[in-house]
C-alpha cells in the first residue's frame, strides 16, 4: 500500500488523486481508457453523421443547402444545453451514469430521427439528440483524465479524445457507403444502434471516478476494490479512510472563476468558440461546398472525412509538444496553420489533389488542436469542478456549434464563391490563435496557472 496519513481516530487516511497519480499505467487505465474512448466513437459517429448525408438529404427533401443550418444549429444549441446542464450535475452525482443515460437517450432520438420528413421535425429531433451529445463528452474527458497518471496525462486523455475524431472520420465512409444503395435515413439508423450495442458494456465494464466517489465521503469499500484492480498490491485495512484532499466547497461553475481561475477560464472560452466556429462550419458544411466547387457527392463525403483523419494525426503530433512545452504557445501556432489551411481548402477548388492535401492539414491544425486543447482542460481543473470546466469550455465554445452552420448557410445563400467563404472561415483561426497567446501569459501570472503547470508535469 503507498503511504497513507493517519486520521484522529486512528484510522489510515488515503488520498485517492494522489494514489492514482504514483501508479502506472496498466491494464486497468488502459481499459477505462478504451472504453471512454469508445463512449467519445459513438458521440463522434451521431454528431457528424448529418453533416455527410447533408446533400442527399437536401435532395431528398427538396430543399436548399442553406435550409440545413437550422437543423444543424439545432444540434448545436441542444449539444450547449446537455453540456452546461450535464457537466454540473456529473460533478456531484458521478459521470458514469451521466455518460451511460446521455448515450442511451441519444440512441433513442437518433431512431426517431429517421423516421424525420420536414425540415421543422429534423430541427427538433437534431436538438433532442444533441442534449444527450453535449452529456458525453466532458464526462468521458473527465473520468478518463482521473484514471491517468499526471506525468503523461495531456497525451492520455487526447487517446480518449480521439475516439471522437476517430468516430466522426469512419462516419464519412460508413455514410458513403450506406448511401450508395440505400436512403438517408439508414445512415442514421446504424448511427442510433451503436450507442445500444454500447451502454451495456459501459454499465457492466466501466467505473466510476474514484475521486469523485471520495469527495462525496460515501462507498469506501468500492474504492478500495476498483483500487485493487488497478494494482493487486493495493490491499487497505476495511478502516481506511478514502479522500480527495482537492475537494473544493461551491457550486462548480462558480469554483471556475475562484483563486484566481477567472483570466484562464474566459480565454480558454474565446479560444474554445473560435475554434469551433472553424471546426463546426466544416463539419456541417465542407462536403455541400466541395460539391459546390465541382467535386463528385461521393468524392466531397470522402474527401471532408480526411478532416477527421488529419485531426488524429494532428492530435498525435501536438499533445506530447503541449506535454513538453508551453502548452497554449503551441496551441497559438497551431490555430495559425489552421487558418491558412482553411484558406487553402478555398484555393483548391475543384482539383481533388489539391483539395485532399489542403483538407487533410486544416484538420491537422483545426482538429489536432481542439484535441489537445480538450485534454489539457481536462487537466487543468481540480476533481470538483473538472467536469464542469470541460462542459462549460465547450459549451460556450459549441456556440460556434451554432454559429458556424448558420454563418455558413447565409454565405451559401448569398451565393459567394467558395474560396471566398473559405477565406472569412479562417479569420476565427486567427482570434483563437490570439487568445491562446493571453492565455499562456494569463497562466504564468496566475496561481491557478502555476499550479496546473506543476501538476502537468
Amino acid at each position: 500500500m503507498s503511504e497513507a496519513a493517519t486520521s484522529a481516530s486512528g484510522a489510515a487516511f488515503v488520498d485517492v488523486a494522489q494514489l492514482i497519480d504514483q501508479q502506472e499505467i496498466g491494464r486497468f487505465q488502459i481499459k477505462v481508457l478504451l472504453l471512454c474512448a469508445a463512449a467519445m466513437f459513438v458521440d463522434g459517429f451521431d454528431t457528424q453523421a448529418i453533416g455527410y448525408v447533408a446533400p442527399a438529404l437536401s435532395a431528398a427533401l427538396a430543399v436548399k443547402p442553406s435550409a440545413l443550418g437550422l437543423v444543424f444549429a439545432a444540434g448545436g444549441l441542444g449539444a450547449i444545453i446537455g453540456g452546461l446542464g450535464l457537466a454540473p450535475f456529473a460533478d456531484r452525482v458521478g459521470r458514469k451514469p451521466v455518460i451511460v443515460a446521455s448515450m442511451l437517450f441519444f440512441a433513442v432520438c437518433t431512431l426517431l430521427i429517421a423516421m424525420a420528413n420536414t425540415v421543422p421535425q429534423l430541427m427538433w429531433m437534431r436538438f433532442a439528440i444533441g442534449l444527450g451529445l453535449g452529456g458525453v463528452v466532458p464526462n468521458a474527458l473527465a473520468l478518463s483524465a482521473e484514471y491517468m497518471p499526471k506525468k503523461f496525462r495531456v497525451t492520455l486523455v487526447l487517446m480518449t479524445w480521439l475516439g471522437f475524431s476517430i468516430g466522426s472520420g469512419v462516419a464519412g465512409p460508413v455514410a458513403a457507403h450506406i448511401l450508395e444503395a440505400h436512403s438517408w435515413r439508414s445512415v442514421f439508423l446504424f448511427g442510433g444502434i451503436l450507442p445500444v450495442i454500447l451502454a451495456p458494456v459501459l454499465i457492466w465494464a466501466l467505473p466510476e471516478s474514484l475521486q469523485s466517489i471520495a469527495q462525496r465521503g460515501v462507498a469506501d469499500g468500492r474504492i478500495a476494490r476498483t483500487l485493487a484492480r488497478m494494482n493487486p498490491r493495493l490491499i487497505f485495512p476495511e478502516t481506511t479512510l478514502f479522500a480527495n484532499t482537492a475537494r473544493k466547497e461551491g457550486f462548480p461553475v462558480a469554483l471556475l472563476f475562484r483563486e484566481g481561475r477567472a483570466p484562464i477560464t474566459l480565454l480558454l472560452w474565446v479560444m474554445f468558440f473560435m475554434n469551433l466556429l472553424a471546426l463546426f462550419f466544416l463539419n456541417s458544411w465542407l462536403p455541400t461546398v466541395l460539391h459546390k466547387a465541382g467535386l463528385p457527392q461521393h468524392l466531397a463525403i470522402i474527401i471532408a472525412a480526411l478532416l477527421h483523419f488529419g485531426g488524429i494525426a494532428g492530435g498525435l503530433a501536438i499533445a506530447p509538444l503541449c506535454d513538453r512545452l508551453n502548452p497554449y504557445l503551441v496551441l497559438a501556432c497551431a490555430y495559425v496553420l489552421s487558418g491558412t489551411f482553411i484558406a487553402g481548402i478555398g484555393l483548391a477548388g475543384n482539383k481533388p489533389m489539391f483539395a485532399v492535401a489542403a483538407t487533410f492539414f486544416a484538420g491537422f491544425f483545426t482538429f489536432g488542436a481542439q484535441n489537445s486543447a480538450n485534454a489539457i482542460a481536462a487537466t487543468r481543473y481540480p476533481t470538483a469542478m473538472r467536469s464542469s470546466g470541460i462542459g462549460w469550455a465547450l459549451g460556450i465554445g459549441r456556440t460556434g456549434q451554432i454559429v458556424g452552420p448558420l454563418v455558413g448557410g447565409l454565405l451559401l445563400s448569398l451565393k459567394w464563391p467558395t474560396s471566398e467563404i473559405l477565406y472569412v472561415i479562417a479569420i476565427p483561426s486567427v482570434v483563437a490563435a490570439t487568445a491562446a497567446f493571453f492565455l499562456s501569459g494569463a497562466a504564468r501570472r496566475s496561481r491557478f496557472g502555476m499550479e496546473a503547470e506543476t501538476a502537468a508535469k
